[in-house]
């Protein structure tokens, strides 16, 4: 019997539609400091509801700062906004600190910030054989739950296109957690390589007889978006919102010095705001009318259409033809 998608994915008193995008802040590849980021994030919660902070920067800043975050995000839960805590590991990895970030660091982290979501402290490197990864990131998911009762834990899964849909089963039977998370890179060399992944995760985890959210790190790309929702993944976040200026009559992104080009698609291209403010106000107005969309169609189960409707012709034809789509007429 088919396993009905959820269009919902509940965390404590907050429920988030799916499939769902978490705009991340990050001190990586970015041109404001995370505070800044959290802030226009905060400023502009009547467009979006729901973000991404890394443990990391929460953590590793100085005492002030970290008030001002801790502070902000408090705030930002109060006020019903969606926050999920990444493990920081992608920030202790582009800093070179890796051995200077350990889980205890993390548990910390938990311990301090005010969040709806987290995703467990992920090994980067796992153990080679199918037992022994499972074991880790199981013991690890329940040492970090033994931190905080409050915050739902999404384990992070490593593998390769091959092991991930086993690995992602075995887990979720273990943990029973509220959904499961595989970073993007991950899934495959191409996109239609790491979509047809998703598939085959989507139905390891659906033959456990209930569904499992899916959630793809470092996927920020609106294409990519809608392209794995129909594959079977369920919420995503990226930098992208930040590092690029999206064009809304062909969803896809430019630099971000580029912005001028789009800047009367919307309200805020005539606004006094800074060029940066401007600008992230611009894409977070795509994102949050670009996932109301894509949740209609995933929900009607009319995906594909989505993709013909708003994909530029000849990147819809590739994936039609590359994963097999039916004519969505």
């Amino acid at each position: 019997m088919p396993i009905s998608r959820l269009a919902v994915l509940e965390a404590g008193k907050s429920k988030i539609p799916l499939p769902a995008f978490f705009p991340s802040v990050s001190s990586i590849k970015t041109g404001l400091s995370p505070v800044d980021y959290i802030a226009s994030l905060r400023a502009m919660a009547s467009v979006t509801s729901q973000f991404l902070v890394s443990a990391f920067d929460v953590q590793r800043t100085t005492p002030d700062m970290k008030a001002k975050i801790v502070g902000l995000l408090h705030d930002a839960i109060r006020d019903n906004t969606v926050v999920l805590m990444d493990s920081g590991n992608y920030e202790s990895y582009w800093m070179q600190a890796r051995s200077e970030w350990e889980q205890h660091h993390f548990h910390q982290a938990l311990r301090e910030v005010d969040c709806t979501l987290a995703f467990g402290f992920d090994v980067q490197d796992p153990p080679q054989t199918f037992e022994e990864h499972v074991d880790l990131v199981v013991r690890r998911h329940q040492e970090d739950g033994t931190v905080s009762s409050r915050t739902a834990l999404i384990p992070i899964v490593h593998g390769s296109p091959e092991t991930l849909p086993g690995l992602c089963a075995a887990i979720v039977e273990r943990t029973r957690a509220v959904a499961i998370a595989v970073p993007e890179r991950r899934l495959g060399s191409g996109v239609f390589e790491r979509a047809r992944t998703v598939v085959q995760i989507r139905k390891a985890l659906d033959a456990a007889g209930r569904y499992t959210p899916l959630h793809l790190l470092g996927t920020g790309n609106p294409i990519s978006i809608a392209l794995y929702a129909v594959a079977g993944a369920d919420s995503f976040d990226g930098l992208e919102w930040c590092q690029t200026v999206v064009d809304f009559d062909s969803a896809q992104l430019f630099h971000l010095s580029q912005a001028d080009f789009f800047r009367r698609q919307t309200q805020w291209g005539e606004s006094d705001l800074s060029f940066s403010l401007r600008t992230l106000a611009h894409n977070l107005e795509f994102f949050a009318d670009w996932m109301a969309r894509l949740q209609g169609a995933i929900a009607e189960g009319v995906g594909e259409r989505f993709c013909e409707l708003n994909f530029p012709p000849r990147i819809y034809l590739q994936c039609r033809d590359s994963l097999g789509w039916r004519e969505a007429r």
